[in-house]
């Protein structure tokens, strides 16, 4: 029995083990190419000299300032932040109603504001581009987070409508009782309670707003609202060779906010997962 759970905890540690390398392998191998120099990331065998500190800051210094990559940050927060925050306040009454009410064609009109967020992005870029331009809101933070409020709100929706359904009707009934509204009663006593949702599906809006690329390569055109994904694309170009030294050192630049952000908020993100799964 003992040699048994041996072997069961040696073949758990050893599926992670591999995870871990297959998960990890990629970003290793980024972060590796961006201390080294263009020249050196292309020989064959590749050179083991990977902390040369003149070549690091180099490349760092070209993509921060040079580049201006710190001022897509910038941008992107800003929309990311905005984008999401509209979304929430927008989408969570809504789940709520939906939660709370039944009414004719409810789950239909449930369902349908969920097939929105699964129509691809291409299938609506056009239509959103020529919005944008004819609300003269092209290259500007307004023009990026409208429309990606938009395509947020369906999942705001959906996902907290699940976290209000785990909140019995009791409390709301104890809720009116005491003297609140409805609306009320959702800002003092269901938010607090499905906090924990809050965070999940901000934390999903937040990751596609800022990796979202197609919408940003429509509406903005300049360096003034670009964001990361954008401004990444501009590396790559047909009219001369790739530099894979400033390539890679802009994935790293462009990871670092993400992995800050979850390593934050990752007690978080395992409560909103766990939610509702122990009654």
């Amino acid at each position: 029995m003992m040699l048994r759970r041996a072997l069961d905890l040696l073949f758990t540690y050893v599926v992670l083990a591999i995870i871990l390398v297959v998960v990890l392998a990629p970003f290793a191998f980024l972060v590796i190419s961006s201390f080294k120099t263009n020249i050196e990331i292309l020989k064959s065998p590749p050179t083991l000299n990977i902390f040369n500190w003149g070549v690091i800051q180099k490349n760092y210094d070209q993509v921060l300032n040079q580049r201006s990559f710190l001022f897509y940050i910038r941008n992107s927060c800003v929309v990311v932040l905005a984008s999401t925050l509209l979304a929430l306040v927008t989408g969570t009454p809504a789940a709520y109603g939906f939660s709370r009410w039944r009414f004719r064609a409810s789950n239909d009109l449930a369902y349908w504001i969920l097939s929105n967020r699964f129509m691809p992005v291409v299938a609506i870029a056009v239509p959103i581009y020529l919005m944008m331009l004819n609300l003269r809101l092209l290259d500007t933070y307004q023009g990026l987070i409208l429309p990606y409020v938009a395509i947020n709100i369906p999942l705001v929706v959906w996902v907290m409508r699940g976290f209000f359904d785990e909140i019995s009707h009791e409390i709301d009934e104890a809720a009116l009782l005491d003297g609140c509204n409805r609306w009320s009663a959702l800002v003092r006593v269901l938010l607090p309670l499905s906090g924990p949702g809050l965070v999940t599906t901000a934390i999903l809006c937040a990751i596609f707003t800022w990796n979202e690329f197609l919408l940003g390569l429509f509406i903005v055109n300049t360096k003034a609202a670009q964001t990361v994904p954008v401004g990444a694309s501009g590396l790559l170009s047909m009219e001369r060779s790739i530099e894979w030294n400033v390539t890679t050192t802009v994935g790293v630049v462009t990871v670092i906010p993400v992995l800050i952000f979850s390593l934050l908020i990752q007690r978080h993100i395992v409560r909103g997962l766990t939610a509702g799964a122990v009654k």
